[in-house]
């Protein structure tokens, strides 16, 4: 028997019962709110009741009835749970058997719809078959028609006379006289199949016929663009396309146009209309505006197409054929005989008026040709279209390729292989020789006919041909014009030639760069794409012969032919140190227009672009190597000289009588004469060099005459009163280097100075002198020559002092000391220095 229930003290209130309930615990749930919610009593009744002790039975209590509750709820939501998993599972596997049957159901469904596609594509290729046999027979039944209608026209001309034919053009208006145009050309193929002798009297009726239609359509076509009817002219226009293709109506459309009959005959040239036109012949001289009369021919072309792209978009069936047509005859006879016209006319001036306006004569025609190609939407016509309602296939090309083909086809005589190159080699040559001719005239004058300069120059231009020959990149025309120079008489009686003419010019080479970019650019406007980097290679390589040889190399060369010829006992010519300064600034010239203009047209082809390279640098190379040897003349010359201005030194300036004593004076005459030299060879040098080339130029004069001192001094007996005067040349010497502002130079003449002070002190003071700052680095041996020369070498016993100071030194050396060893070899390494060798290595870039 089971125990009766536990009664509890305190019960939940039915407030709280309704709380703990599955809907209390649905949607957004807060465990918070749900205690709050079951204390809310709890303390409610506190408050009440003023308690300020915490009791917490009350609220064990009513937690301890809430779990019960919440468990009893739980233990029913499990088992509803279970309850429908259960049904859950039921209803699954029933859809899932549902979804089988469907399943089934669908591909009976799928088979059979698959079988109803094949029987529809069955019955639909049978139809197809069929379509196509009976559009087979509706063609033999029109053909058959067409055979019986033709036939009956055939007997009926046969007879003599046509009259269902008459008929058809009289009564049923334009579509009549169209149909009958299509009857008319198959009657014809038809009179050349059928060759029987009772059928000659039909051929011929047919033939009549259609002559008769032919002209009764011409005729009415001219009435009606005579009075400028386009609607009747288009019913024309398709009647005759559809009789024999139109041609006959298209030429008297073209031909009776009122442009070309205005145009149809080219008068004699006519004086030039453009202005400053003379200005073609002048390479210095911009481009002047091309002839009026073509920018006349052009605005005149650009407007007449215009109108007749609409015209003829309404008049012809076939319009982009026409409109074809005509361009060809715009081209063909309009344009192509005023540009013969204004060529013939250019050529007879010069070459370069004739490229000039070639050059100009495309651009333009270009310019007309990119505004021709706008009419294209016009036409509305492309590549093979067929004209609608008829049975003749019209094929044509897009105007924009027709347009292109004409303007191909106008420059073809001017520009086909090597004409237009030979034309601008032709045309530099031409325009290098007259601005190179008084420059050449002077080279060849300047000395008389018989000379040693004349062979020199004819040296160097024939090597303008030998390597223009030999390399094979120009033209016959253009060796031919190179042969002139082989003929440098022609110079010789040249007049009004001037010093000026032969100096070398920036300015000048200035110009020739402008005129063989003017003539490049030219070339890349006339010649295709593809043969860019060899034209402009050969441009190129003529630049350099006529530049580089003619010029660069014959004032060089003339430059080392007056070095040569110098007398040394008279001061050398500085001017050739400018000549070089000129060379240098051509030289950079050349690069800059190498690097900007010559180099990017070349690298597309990487084998012309290195042969350019080279060539190039081979140019460099070979007047770098001229200017080295033009200045190494100089410096030749100017040691020649100076020597010379040593050379007059008297035996007597270091050793001179008591009344010839004049210790007022600066200087020596030969010791002035040499300082003021180069003072002005120092002048000259810095005007025409800079950096490192002024440096090694003084640097080697320098060294060469400070050893021209060292000897020179080893030739005169030196009082103690011509030491003084030798210590002022030097000093005098030692200022003109010092102003040289070159360390290794300074240290040269200031050992010079010290060596002059053995000539001054007393003999027992030379120990000292001789081991003190740069005397202290010579060898004794290399100083003996200097001490010998004072007058008082003897008899001051000098000769024993030095045999004494040499002997320690030797001694010093062979008792092994280290220190004293490396001192002597130091001593005579120094001197040996301060002789020096030349090494001088001018750079142009």
């Amino acid at each position: 028997m089971a125990p009766p229930p536990r009664l509890r003290p305190f019960e939940l209130n039915p407030d709280l019962k309704a709380t703990l309930r599955v809907e209390s615990f649905q949607g957004t749930f807060s465990s918070k709110t749900f205690i709050e919610k079951l204390s809310s009593n709890i303390i409610a009744t506190r408050i009440m009741e003023n308690s300020n002790t915490f009791d917490p039975k009350p609220f064990i209590r009513t937690f301890e009835s809430s779990l019960e509750e919440l468990e009893k709820l739980a233990s029913k939501m499990q088992k509803h749970t279970s309850e429908l998993e259960r049904e859950t599972q039921k209803e699954e596997l029933a859809f899932k058997k549902q979804v089988k049957e469907l399943g089934a159901g669908f591909d009976d469904v799928q088979g059979t719809l698959e079988s109803l596609d094949s029987r529809i594509s069955e019955v639909g290729s049978t139809a197809i078959r069929i379509g196509e046999k009976l559009e087979t027979a509706d063609k033999q039944r029109a053909r058959a028609v067409l055979s019986k209608q033709l036939m009956e026209y055939f007997m009926q001309f046969n007879e003599g006379l046509c009259p269902t034919l008459e008929s058809l053009m009289t009564q049923q208006g334009l579509e009549g006289q169209i149909e009958a145009a299509r009857i008319l050309r198959q009657l014809a193929i038809l009179a050349k199949e059928v060759d029987l002798p009772d059928t000659q009297v039909a051929r011929e009726g047919i033939e009549k016929f259609r002559e008769q239609f032919e002209t009764d359509m011409l005729s009415s076509f001219d009435k009606a663009y005579r009075h400028a009817d386009p609607k009747v002219m288009a019913h024309c226009a398709k009647a005759l396309l559809e009789f024999n293709g139109g041609h006959s109506c298209v030429q008297i459309y073209v031909n009776q146009h009122d442009f070309f009959m205005q145009n149809s005959k080219v008068s004699e040239p006519t004086p030039l209309e453009g202005p400053n036109q003379e200005d073609l012949t002048n390479p210095i001289a911009a481009i002047p505006p091309i002839d009026a009369g073509l920018i006349k021919l052009y605005d005149g072309i650009r407007t007449t197409v215009e109108q007749e792209a609409d015209i003829i978009s309404m008049v012809f069936p076939n319009p982009a054929a026409v409109f074809q047509v005509f361009i060809q005859r715009v081209f063909g006879q309009s344009i192509q005989s005023f540009i013969e016209i204004l060529l013939e006319r250019a050529q007879a001036k010069s070459t370069l008026a004739y490229l000039r306006t070639l050059s100009s004569i495309h651009e333009h025609t270009v310019l007309l040709v990119n505004d021709l190609k706008k009419c294209e939407d016009t036409l509305k016509v492309g590549i093979n279209s067929n004209v609608k309602g008829s049975n003749i296939s019209v094929t044509t090309q897009p105007l924009s390729q027709t347009l292109d083909r004409c303007l191909d086809d106008l420059f073809v005589p001017f520009l086909e292989g090597d004409r237009y190159m030979e034309k601008e080699l032709q045309s530099l040559c031409e325009t290098y020789d007259f601005m190179l001719a008084k420059f050449t005239a002077y080279q060849l004058q300047r000395r008389g006919g018989n000379n040693k300069f004349k062979t020199i120059i004819t040296r160097t231009l024939n090597q303008i041909i030998d390597s223009s020959s030999s390399s094979k990149a120009l033209p016959p025309v253009v060796q031919e014009n190179f042969a002139t120079v082989k003929n440098p008489e022609k110079y010789q009686n040249m007049k009004d030639v001037t010093d000026d003419d032969g100096a070398l010019s920036v300015n000048l080479v200035v110009k020739l760069l402008k005129i063989h970019a003017e003539s490049v650019v030219r070339s890349l406007g006339l010649l295709p794409v593809s043969g860019r980097p060899k034209n402009t290679a050969v441009l190129f390589q003529l630049l350099t012969d006529y530049i580089g040889m003619r010029y660069i190399d014959a004032a060089l060369d003339s430059a080392l032919e007056d070095l040569s010829a110098l007398d040394p006992k008279f001061p050398p010519d500085l001017r050739p140190m400018k000549r070089v300064k000129l060379v240098n600034g051509i030289v950079h010239l050349i690069q800059k227009h190498f690097q900007t203009t010559i180099l990017p047209l070349t690298v597309p082809s990487p084998q012309v672009y290195r042969d350019t390279v080279i060539q190039k640098n081979k140019l460099m190379a070979s007047v770098e190597s001229k200017a080295n040897a033009t200045i190494q003349k100089e410096i030749d010359c100017i040691l020649a000289w100076l020597e010379t201005c040593l050379g007059r030194q008297r035996r007597s300036d270091f050793k001179p009588k008591d009344d010839e004593v004049d210790l007022t004076g600066l200087a020596t005459k030969p010791c002035i004469d040499c300082c003021e030299f180069l003072r002005r060879m120092y002048n000259t040098i810095r005007e025409c060099f800079d950096g490192k080339n002024i440096e090694m130029f003084c640097t080697e004069v320098g060294i060469t005459f400070h050893g021209m001192l060292l000897e020179h001094f080893k030739r005169f007996s030196i009082s103690p009163v011509g030491g003084v005067l030798l210590t002022k040349d030097i000093a005098k010497y030692q200022e003109s280097v010092k102003a040289w502002n070159i360390p290794s130079l300074n240290e040269r003449f200031e050992m010079l100075r010290q060596l002059g002070n053995v000539f001054l002190v007393k003999p027992e003071i030379l120990p000292s002198v001789l081991n003190e700052g740069y005397l202290a680095k010579v060898d004794f041996k290399s100083l003996y020559p200097y001490l010998q020369m004072r007058v008082d070498f003897k008899t001051s016993k000098i000769d024993k002092l030095f045999e004494k100071l040499n002997m320690l030194t030797s001694s010093s050396s062979s008792n092994g000391n280290s220190a004293g060893g490396a001192g002597a070899a130091s001593r005579v390494s120094q001197f040996e220095d301060m002789t020096g060798t030349r090494f001088l290595s001018y750079s142009l870039r």
